[in-house]
């Protein structure tokens, strides 16, 4: 029983069942009725919001983590048994890699993430949970013929450290926290609009997305040399 049950979790059939049910359930999360309740999945952990949401929202979510769950089985089984196979090629193991740390990295943002957006004026004074403060400094802008501004920047400085200019494309990074000025205004009085980005499994899901490439790329060209 244990090895027929091996033999089917190591099944490639298994994984496309199982890849085909996560895109059904997130297919029918998109267009199922509540959809303006969901607004909220973008703004907060998605932990936080499953234990919020009642289930008559949730439910296409839960869905697909637990087919995810049953995927990342299938793709740990089917490496162990590649491994046991002498003379295969490494490609099937870096896609399964990457395929992993993809499903770590999101496991990461989806407990410890925070998104923020925040109106701030010159003088405001921004905490961050390592005790540090977060000073703006200056709000300034070009203004075109039009009466359009052009471009816009924030000096920022943060505790004792150096002033920094942060643009749109160029933010300011802290401990894992990205600060991206995303709109500003100088009349009545200078204002910016910042976003407080927490992400914390992007370092794993950068690694995996390269190594599910790699792995990608060298099956290719093994099928060419065929």
């Amino acid at each position: 029983m244990l090895k027929q049950l091996y033999t089917r979790l190591s099944s490639l059939n298994l994984g496309l069942w199982l890849l085909t049910g996560v895109m059904v359930a997130l297919a029918l999360g998109s267009f199922s009725p509540g959809s303006s309740e969901q607004a909220g999945l973008d703004s907060v952990p998605l932990f936080v919001w499953l234990r919020q949401a009642p289930l008559f929202l949730s439910w296409w979510l839960w869905v697909a983590v637990g087919l995810i769950a049953f995927l990342c089985l299938n793709a740990v089984v089917c490496s162990i048994e590649a491994l046991r196979k002498k003379g295969r090629s490494i490609a099937p193991h870096l896609m399964h890699l990457g395929f992993l740390l993809i499903v770590v990295a999101h496991l990461f943002s989806a407990y410890g993430s925070f998104k923020d957006m925040l109106e701030v004026t010159e003088g405001s004074i921004l905490g961050f949970r390592d005790s540090e403060q977060l000073r703006v400094e200056r709000i300034s802008g070009e203004i075109g013929p039009m009466g359009m501004m052009t471009s816009y920047r924030a000096v920022l400085r943060i505790g004792q450290g150096p002033s920094v200019t942060i643009q749109p494309n160029h933010p300011l990074f802290h401990n894992g926290y990205g600060i991206y000025l995303k709109e500003a205004a100088l009349s009545p009085a200078p204002i910016a609009l910042l976003e407080i980005h927490r992400e914390p499994g992007a370092l794993p899901a950068l690694i995996g997305a390269l190594a599910f490439t790699l792995g990608n790329l060298m099956l290719l060209a093994q099928r060419r040399k065929r």
